[in-house]
């Protein structure tokens, strides 16, 4: 695991107990009634641009999205074999690259998934971003790469460390995505690796805006 910063959201460095709720973005109050009402994006620990690291590893694990990165055209995953989601309501569903699914479909004003498959890349439909709070990437059998509007990529092994499978995780803070690649055992199933990020999947809505 990459090493923990002061303001990581606690649901990306792992599970909560049974029982308890965090809603990902809640932070120490250590400045009073100010900061708490401050937008969450002044808030963020550094972190690199999209862009800047040509590949994420074990060390050098986050990356960010600048506003643009974040909301203009798609976001392309290419070499997962399944991703999930979580829009603000807590409405969740997955997809595998073979069009296995499971849980709800956010379906966007346009009639386009939030996220979803086209071909063999998963895809964000950014101009809709606001309405996803998160979302994972499980590698398949090779690396991940990640590409924005403006020709930016990164790019993180299928594989972080012996018998450990790579999972890429999207957060959105407030105007911003946030990218972090982590590590679950090798031979976990998807239903595992849902579980481990804290993903209970809807089942029996139509989710349409």
């Amino acid at each position: 695991m990459p090493e923990q910063h002061p303001l990581d959201f606690p649901y990306l460095t792992r599970r909560l107990p049974p029982g308890q709720h965090d809603d990902g973005l809640t932070l120490p109050r250590a400045g009073g009634a100010g900061f708490a009402s401050m937008p969450p994006e002044p808030r963020l620990y550094p972190a690199p641009g999209f862009g800047v690291l040509p590949q994420l590893t074990e060390r050098d694990a986050v990356v960010r999205l600048n506003p643009r990165q974040s909301a203009i055209g798609s976001l392309f995953v290419t070499g997962s074999r399944g991703t999930a989601w979580e829009d603000n309501m807590r409405v969740t569903g997955a997809q595998s690259v073979h069009r296995e699914q499971i849980g709800t479909i956010l379906q966007t004003a346009g009639g386009r998934p939030l996220v979803g498959y086209v071909n063999r890349d998963a895809v964000v439909a950014l101009r809709h971003v606001r309405e996803l709070r998160r979302a994972l990437f499980i590698a398949g059998s090779g690396a991940l790469a990640v590409q924005t509007y403006d020709g930016s990529t990164a790019a993180v092994a299928g594989s972080l460390a012996q018998g450990q499978r790579t999972v890429l995780t999207l957060l959105r803070i407030g105007s911003v995505l946030e990218l972090r690649a982590e590590s679950v055992p090798g031979e976990w199933d998807d239903g595992e690796i849902w579980r481990e990020f804290g993903f209970t999947m809807t089942i029996g809505l139509v989710r349409r805006r």
